[in-house]
């Protein structure tokens, strides 16, 4: 068998730093870097102290020995550069502030003071780090989560992969407005492993984003080595597999780092030096000194030698570049011991403005604790966004101005008139460009309109629900199309864990204007794992929103309140009622507010509450048993948005509650709505609030199973009639008082 070998045209280079690499460094390039790495050892060695005297709340992953691959990355790329960071970020971020505070005319082997917002940062990142109220994020975030947008950080993440799709997000955004504007994602070795990092690189270098992915190799996730985490130990392979290029350099070496992120950055810019194509790998080669989250070398745990670290430690990145700057007379001795004091003096005010006592009296200052009461605060916006506009119900249109449509007719035709005012909607998901209008014609119209704004993506669901979140970090306002239901499980971190506690985590300032549609089979014989509603699960989680419309008015309504909201939004959709028709206004430009359900009708013998499908479901029981009932729709579903005034008018008129749900049992919102209601209305209820669910077992396959795992009219039935039994009532005819 003839054997030919398949060429590779994608670079993956191994640079060694020679004398080129310092030739044109000027005496102020190297203070502002030498400042740099000073300013990471002496933060990173006051936070050790500070944990040591037990003032630090939580984790703290110390950074030292990998500071000189941060500070190379941030002198090697603009100013003005985004970035996301790692657990083990305050390295990745003092760097990034330096380089963003920076003034031209500092001179930090002469002045005696840094410029003022460099203070001031410090200050603030310290104080988050320690959970102070003063802090980035009002201390919510801590050593993990830090963020701020007017330095360029975009926030850094606990979850290991987190925040790479989050930068891609970011890093389109700056495409689509063709700002020039690069992005750089730092994670480590443990995060090649991740799904998230493929599925980030394989979305980057499809859609040719401008980020750099910064690889800090320290040879450990935890404890556990490259040689034992994986066979392919060439941790640029990951990048190869994208076709993305791909450096490696000495991550002890500043300077080699400067010059492999300055030749990564090239590789994104065009002619004009603007960032608008990539993107790129830099691999650097870093050490951490010691173990996870403490104070105490690996090698105290067994996992890596003392000499091993010895050897590490003789190659330290701060020595090794005043040694280099010494040698080549770009800095002198004074110069190093001035940048040193100044850099101390900052930290040192940064911690006295903390933190007061000495010695085991030391304590945190108690004036800059947050508020206990204000934890509630920020897990969603205050919707002052959707004040003074118009919102309607059916009846307030004359029939003139209504026209019947069907369901899935109005999907497209609510967010494509969004989309004409307003540039920065996009659509994303999978087939969604395709078939003349996605997989259920959700976009159909859309694509003829916006050919450029509806984007197919791979199957990578966490990843794509990343690049919403890093979209929606930089103002632009995504809606993801997830193509069924249960597909939300695969991306739960970047929905649940990221998208949804974003605004809360980071100080509760950040708005988070991601739309999710997706739709709920029923009992379309999809079987278990296409065919579960997330609302049960979603409803558990703070900041998203969750609506659910029942006919098509409602969708209008509701889906330009979701559309317009700076919240994440739920959209859940049903696909049994597609085809279904309602009376709907000519003039799509109104909406239904969070918080509002519907009287679908009056009546005296119970309150209904039901949602979705279950509407028309419990209308039509309803007419059949001759019940005189109060229905009512919910139509958002989010615990803090279910409308408890009308469950309590209604409440204080029946005394008697049902809440009637297709979903299986276990995944039901009724548990909770069913606690709110005891604790709110106890006195006037005439017995315990009645459940209508499906059953325990996700919906099969075979028909009559299925019929049997969703709740229908055959389960609905009996409920109805034992509510009206043990409150001494007969079908139309209410018990005497």
């Amino acid at each position: 068998m003839k054997e030919t070998a398949i060429p590779i045209d994608t670079p993956i280079l191994d640079l060694v730093s020679t004398e080129e690499d310092w030739k044109g460094v000027t005496t102020a390039q190297a203070e502002q870097m030498l400042f740099s790495l000073y300013a990471v050892r002496r933060f990173e060695e006051a936070i050790l102290a500070l944990d040591k005297q037990g003032l630090v709340h939580g984790p703290a992953h110390s950074s030292i020995g990998q500071d000189g691959g941060a500070v190379g990355c941030m002198a090697g790329l603009p100013a003005d550069v985004l970035m996301t960071g790692t657990h083990r970020a305050h390295h990745q971020v003092v760097a990034k502030l330096v380089r963003a505070t920076w003034s031209d005319n500092f001179r930090p082997n002469h002045d005696t003071a840094v410029p003022e917002q460099m203070e001031t940062e410090v200050n603030a990142m310290l104080a988050e780090i320690l959970g102070l109220r003063t802090g980035w994020g009002g201390g919510r975030g801590g050593s993990m989560h830090l963020r701020r947008d007017s330095l360029g950080v975009l926030g850094t993440n606990a979850i290991v992969a987190g925040g790479t799709p989050i930068a891609c997000g970011a890093a389109w955004a700056e495409k689509i407005r063709d700002t020039g504007r690069p992005v750089v994602t730092f994670f480590g070795d443990g995060a090649t492993h991740q799904g998230a990092t493929h599925e980030s690189m394989n979305l980057a270098a499809l859609y040719n984003l401008p980020i750099v992915f910064f690889l800090e190799n320290n040879g450990y996730a935890v404890s556990m080595t490259v040689e034992q985490s994986t066979r392919e130990q060439n941790l640029l392979a990951r990048a190869l597999g994208h076709g993305i290029p791909s450096l490696r350099v000495d991550g002890m070496d500043a300077m080699a780092v400067r010059r492999a992120t300055e030749r990564a950055f090239g590789m994104l810019c065009d002619e004009s030096g603007r960032a608008v194509r990539g993107p790129v790998l830099v691999q650097a080669d870093v050490y951490r000194y010691y173990h996870q989250s403490t104070p105490i070398p690996g090698s105290a745990f067994g996992y890596r030698t003392k000499k091993e670290e010895e050897r590490w430690r003789a190659r330290d990145p701060l020595d090794r570049f005043i040694a280099d700057c010494r040698s080549r007379d770009i800095l002198s001795q004074g110069d190093v011991e001035g940048i040193d004091t100044l850099v101390s003096g900052l930290i040192d005010r940064a911690v006295d403005g903390c933190v007061e006592g000495t010695g085991s009296a030391r304590r945190i200052r108690p004036a800059l604790w947050p508020d206990p009461a204000s934890i509630d605060e920020g897990i969603t916006g205050d919707l002052s966004e959707l004040k003074g506009l118009r919102t309607a119900e059916p009846e307030d249109f004359a029939p003139q101005d209504m026209v019947e449509m069907k369901f899935i007719d109005v999907m497209p035709q609510v967010v494509l008139a969004r989309m004409k005012q307003d540039p920065n909607y996009l659509i994303i998901g999978e087939d969604v460009a395709n078939m003349r209008g996605g997989t259920v014609g959700a976009t159909r119209g859309i694509i003829d309109a916006f050919p450029e704004r509806v984007i197919n993506t791979p199957i990578c669901e966490n990843g794509f629900c990343g690049l919403a979140a890093g979209l929606a970090s930089r103002g632009m306002r995504p809606i993801i199309e997830l193509m069924y239901s249960d597909f939300f499980l695969v991306a739960a971190d970047q929905l649940l864990n990221q998208i949804g506690k974003m605004r809360h985590l980071f100080g509760g300032e950040h708005p988070v204007p991601v739309v999710l549609r997706t739709r709920i089979p029923g009992a379309e014989g999809y079987g278990s794992q296409h065919s579960m509603d997330p609302a049960g699960v979603f409803m558990q989680y703070p900041g998203w929103r969750i609506i659910a419309p029942s006919n098509a008015f409602d969708y209008v309504g509701l889906m330009n309140a979701a559309l317009l909201c700076d919240d994440p939004v739920l959209v859940l959709e049903h696909q049994s009622l597609h085809r279904t028709t309602a009376m709907v206004p000519k003039d799509l430009d109104y909406l239904i507010p969070f918080g509002k359900a519907r009287m679908v009708r009056h009546g005296t013998q119970m309150t209904i509450l039901c949602t979705l499908a279950m509407v028309r479901i419990v209308e039509d029981m309803v007419d059949e048993l001759g019940i005189s009932a109060d229905v009512i729709d919910l139509r958002t579903l989010s615990q803090r948005d279910i409308d408890y005034d009308l469950i309590g008018q209604s409440l204080a008129r029946t005394n008697n509650v049902v809440i009637a749900e297709q979903s299986t049992r276990g995944t039901s919102i009724g548990p909770f709505i069913a606690d709110e209601i005891q604790r709110r209305f106890f006195y006037d209820l005439d017995q315990p609030v009645r459940r209508v669910t499906g059953s325990w077992a996700p919906p099969p396959v075979s028909k009559v199973l299925e019929r049997a795992a969703l709740a229908g009219a055959e389960h609905l039935r009996p409920v109805l009639l034992d509510t009206l039994h043990q409150s001494r009532q007969r079908p139309g005819v209410r018990a005497a008082e």
